[in-house]
């Protein structure tokens, strides 16, 4: 009978799948980062921002998802495609993809590239020569003008969707624009969280969007208490404010004299008599 011999891994990768391992016992959280036109000075800079917060570690896929086999973040399998990388920590995921959202730059297109948001050509003097480039802004459907010498753009044109693939013809005269549309940075894919696995959109917070949802909310339940006239904190010197000036409004109309309004309640009788006198003259 023939005994199946226990495969052995080569020593440097028996080494990263050990450290892996060790790391996932060691952070809570793990994310697969998307390295696509991501430049090394990049994750550099990121590396010595979180240096105490996270780990950054390469390896190969097929690499890391062997040493998370029997793991319950093996669930990340499906998203290590490509050139990927893997980021241990315990900060909270939404802080850190926040963190990460801050430090992307824009590079230049180049043919093949996805647009990453709707490109747009700007309106005005492109500062280039009239020439044979005129016949690259007709092939764009980009309206333009001569003025002096110079190429005028009409105004402004979206010259590809976000999710479209970039021409070649488009790339170069982007970069002769001095447009760069392409937004690079360190995007996660996904992060194993409690069990679970979140999807890179899943983290992404518009922090604008949420501060306007919480001002309208406050905004709309104040209303409510106040219409129904609920006692709290916040509404009380709101209504108490209303009530007095109404109060104040019926003592006058009906000229009840207290110490507060005896000197509105004379001078309204005043202005309706004076009225009264134009009348009658």
């Amino acid at each position: 009978m023939q005994v199946q011999k226990k495969k052995v891994y080569p020593q440097k990768k028996a080494v990263m799948m050990e450290r892996l391992q060790k790391l996932l016992s060691e952070y809570s959280y793990v994310a697969v980062i998307n390295l696509h036109k991501v430049r090394s000075n990049q994750i550099g800079q990121l590396r010595k921002k979180l240096t105490d917060r996270a780990v950054f570690m390469g390896i190969k896929n097929r690499v890391a998802i062997k040493a998370m086999q029997g793991k319950d973040v093996l669930k990340l399998a499906d998203y290590m495609k490509g050139q990927s990388l893997l980021l241990f920590f315990n900060t909270d995921p939404f802080e850190l993809n926040m963190m990460l959202e801050k430090n992307k730059v824009m590079l230049a297109a180049k043919a093949g590239d996805i647009a990453t948001q709707d490109i747009v050509v700007p309106a005005g003097n492109t500062g280039l020569q009239a020439g044979p480039i005129l016949s690259d802004f007709r092939e764009l459907k980009i309206a333009t003008r001569i003025e002096t010498g110079s190429v005028f753009i009409n105004k402004d044109t979206v010259v590809a969707h976000k999710g479209e693939v970039i021409s070649g013809k488009l790339a170069s005269l982007l970069s002769k624009l001095g447009i760069k549309p392409i937004e690079s940075g360190i995007i996660i894919s996904a992060v194993y969280y409690n069990g679970m696995v979140l999807k890179g959109e899943d983290l992404r917070i518009d922090l604008e969007e949420v501060k306007n949802n919480v001002i309208r909310v406050h905004s709309e339940a104040f209303t409510l208490a106040y219409e129904i006239e609920y006692p709290d904190v916040e509404v009380i010197p709101a209504m108490i404010a209303d009530r007095y000036l109404k109060a104040r409004k019926l003592s006058v109309d009906s000229g009840y004299i207290t110490e507060e309004n005896v000197n509105e309640i004379l001078a309204d009788r005043e202005t309706k008599a004076s009225k009264l006198r134009q009348l009658v003259q």
